[in-house]
Formats: structure tokens, C-alpha cells, sequence
């Protein structure tokens, strides 16, 4: 048996386990077929045929019991495999009457088995229905990329790219927020709402969002190093906010990782500030108060991304320890024509001074929009006017000659080289 690139390339007549084995995974074929057997009084019985497009050994991952029956090859086959976790992440976030139903038909299946009689040795696998076919080859798409992530991860292809974020009163540089890019070998730069749900689906958002920990303690120094150079257009207190998701804020050790970044890099807690969506914190608004509450004691701001898009309680939004709302762009876009937008931003403009918290306007895309919220009140604000998302170089570079008019309807200079 040959694993070449997470593929299972398995000749005919190779077994690749037997019955009372424990299972760590199921499979989907890619291509051939296999045979389920039982031993039988000293004799191998057949019980059935699977081909290109179905899934096996999944029983054993959906009940925690040993293998029912044997695999072999039938013919040449090429298998993928599809992990314990993989399994167990889905079926956590089902539907209660659905893993019911599941758990129904493996348990009937496992007392009927005994009795199946063996398969006709030219009994040939069935084509799988046109919902089956789609059925399957989501499910490969989905495989395929989370182990592109995971390889991504391994071959250090991720990066984080910055956008500034300004003071829309003064026009200097309050921070950046980290956004995290792909550099796909076959794909080129891959933008987050690409890979990020696949990342989130399988579970591997949490070693994705680790990374994004570790990197920012490697770059935030020079970048605070950088700002050194333009003292009276960035502000001292200058900060770096990342995304998190409900999965990260669920893993106990997620204050221990930034903690130990912090001791590693000797970066303040007050530099870093942690980005979650509304919607998100909606999911379960106690555990998250409870993980947000930890990250705040620490020393570490905590922003409200997307305001006004997730349908939160205001009863739940009192109760987090929240530093920061981030107006969705949404509603800067068309504020400027819609009365009614304006009046939404104004709305949420009130409600962060009311609760005691800075407002961020996303997605400002030029100086009317800028001096419209100024106007407003609206305390930082983020978007293509004030710069795009770019890589470190650029950044450290827009960091040391920040150009603190340049909001006011003039496009920021081109970065330059801090050795130029």
C-alpha cells in the first residue's frame, strides 16, 4: 500500500484492514473498486462491492466501535482519506435528529450483518445516483482544499497582509488590521472568504488562526520600529487587530498562545486587538463573553467586526467586554445618497458613546465619506481611501512616512523602501 500526496494507492488484492480492527478514518473512491469480506469458518465471504464515487468505513467513526467487516482491493484502486476529526467536526455541528438517524442505521446494519448472504462474484457495484454523484463531489472539493490547507500550513504559503486604520479627526495612523492572504502556488494570492469557510468547516481554523498569532509576533515589532520614524503622524499607541472565529475563542488555550507571543516578542497587550464578527458571538454568547473576558483581563482590545449585520441582542452586546464596534461597510457605502443608512451609522455612532467604546467605519472609499463620519463623530476609520491591504514591506514602509493630510481627498504616496 503506497500513500503519495494523501492518496491511498491500493494494488488488487491488498486488504486495507480487517473486521475487529479500530477505525481512524473512512475512505472515498477515486477510482477502482473494493471488496467487504467476512472470514467465515475458515472461508472468505464477500458481501458486497463498492466503485468510484461512494464512501466506506465510516461506521466505525460515526458509533466508536471496531471495524464490522474487512476491506481489500478488487482491483487497482486509489483511495482518500477522510479522518477521525474531519468526521467528528461535521457531525458535531449537525442536526440532533439527523446523527439520531445515523446512529439508527449503523446500529440495524451492525445486527443485520451476520445474516448477509455473500455477494455474487460478478455482481458489479451500482452507479450512484445523480444527488450521490454531487453529494460526492462536494465532498471531494471539500477534502481537496482542507488538505491544501493543511499543506499550506506546512510549506508556510499563508502571509498576513496589513491595512491601515486612521484617526479621522487628525488623519494620523491609530493601527493596521491583519488580513491573511494565500499564496496558492496554482491558484496565485488567494483572498480569506476562498479558503477561510473550508478552514472553519474541517477545524483547521484554530492552527490557521495559531499561525497568524506566532506571525504577528514576529512582525509587529519592525512595524512599531517603522512608526518610529514619522512620531507626529502615527500615534504612539499604535495597534494591530486580527480576526478570530467562535472555534478559536472555544479552545482554553487561546489567551495562553497570545500570552506566550507576547513574553516571546516583548510586545505590550495593548498592541494587539482581537476582531470578531457579530454573528459569531451569537453562536454562544456566554462561552464567548467568558473567552473575550480572559483576552480583556489580559490587557488586549476586543472590536466588534461587521456591526450592525448580525442581528445581536443589545442585552448580549452590554455584557462583552468589548473595546470596539466596526461599522460594516455596508452602510458607509451608500450613506452619503440614503438618508436612511446615514441615520443607521449616526444610530451606532451613539450607541458605542453610550456604551463607552471607540467606533471604526469600514470600507471608506474616499474623502467625502471620510469627512462625512468626521463630521459625525466617528472616532477611526478603515478602507481603500486610506489604503488597501498590502504586504509587510509596504506597510513598514507607509508606517515610517505616514502622511497624515492624505485622507483629506489625496491619494496616499506611493510606498517607499525605508533604505530609500
Amino acid at each position: 500500500m503506497q500513500d503519495t500526496s494523501d492518496h491511498i494507492h491500493l494494488p488488487a488484492g491488498a486488504i486495507l484492514f480487517e473486521a475487529g480492527a479500530i477505525g481512524d478514518c473512512a475512505y472515498l473512491i477515486l477510482s477502482g473498486s473494493i471488496e467487504i469480506f467476512l472470514r467465515r469458518d475458515g472461508a472468505v465471504a464477500v458481501l458486497g462491492r463498492r466503485g468510484p464515487g461512494e464512501i466506506f468505513g465510516e461506521m466505525a467513526i460515526l458509533d466508536a466501535r471496531p471495524r464490522s467487516a474487512g476491506i481489500r482491493a478488487a482491483a487497482d484502486c486509489v483511495l482518500l482519506p477522510v479522518g477521525e476529526a474531519q468526521i467528528r467536526q461535521r457531525l458535531a455541528g449537525a442536526d440532533p435528529i439527523l446523527r439520531l438517524c445515523l446512529e439508527t442505521l449503523i446500529a440495524r446494519f451492525r445486527e443485520a450483518l451476520p445474516r448477509l448472504a455473500p455477494a455474487e462474484a460478478e455482481r458489479r457495484p451500482m452507479p450512484p445516483s445523480p444527488t450521490a454523484r454531487a453529494d460526492f463531489d462536494a465532498a471531494l472539493a471539500a477534502l481537496t482544499q482542507e488538505h491544501a490547507l493543511r499543506r499550506a500550513l506546512a510549506r508556510h504559503e499563508f502571509a498576513l497582509y496589513l491595512q491601515p486604520i486612521v484617526r479621522l479627526a487628525t488623519g494620523r495612523l491609530a493601527g493596521f488590521e491583519a488580513l491573511i492572504r494565500w499564496h496558492d502556488p496554482e491558484r496565485g494570492l488567494v483572498a480569506p472568504a476562498a479558503f477561510i469557510p473550508a478552514a472553519e468547516a474541517s477545524g483547521q481554523i484554530v492552527a490557521i488562526t495559531a499561525w497568524v498569532i506566532d506571525e504577528l509576533g514576529r512582525i509587529m515589532p519592525g512595524i512599531l520600529r517603522a512608526a518610529l520614524h514619522a512620531p507626529a503622524t502615527v500615534e504612539p499607541s499604535l495597534f494591530v487587530s486580527f480576526n478570530v472565529t467562535a472555534q478559536d475563542l472555544a479552545r482554553s488555550d487561546m489567551p495562553g498562545l497570545i500570552g506566550a507571543m507576547l513574553g516571546r516578542s516583548g510586545l505590550a497587550p495593548e498592541a494587539l486587538k482581537l476582531e470578531i464578527t457579530e454573528s459569531t458571538l451569537m453562536q454562544d454568547p456566554a462561552g464567548a463573553a467568558a473567552a473575550l473576558a480572559r483576552c480583556r483581563a489580559a490587557g488586549l482590545g476586543i472590536a466588534v467586526d461587521d456591526f450592525g449585520t448580525g442581528y445581536s441582542s443589545l442585552s448580549h452586546l452590554s455584557t462583552l467586554p468589548i473595546t470596539t464596534l466596526k461599522i460594516d461597510r455596508a452602510f458607509i457605502r451608500p450613506m452619503l445618497a440614503e438618508p436612511r443608512d446615514r441615520r443607521i451609522v449616526q444610530t451606532i455612532l451613539r450607541l458605542a458613546d453610550e456604551i463607552g467604546v471607540v467606533a471604526v467605519a469600514e470600507g471608506i472609499e474616499g474623502a467625502a465619506e471620510a469627512q462625512a463620519l468626521t463630521a459625525m463623530g466617528c472616532a477611526l476609520g478603515q478602507g481603500y481611501h486610506f489604503g488597501r491591504p498590502m504586504p509587510l514591506p509596504d506597510a513598514l514602509a507607509r508606517a515610517a512616512s505616514w502622511d497624515a493630510q492624505a485622507w483629506r481627498g489625496v491619494p496616499p504616496a506611493p510606498a517607499t523602501p525605508l533604505s530609500a
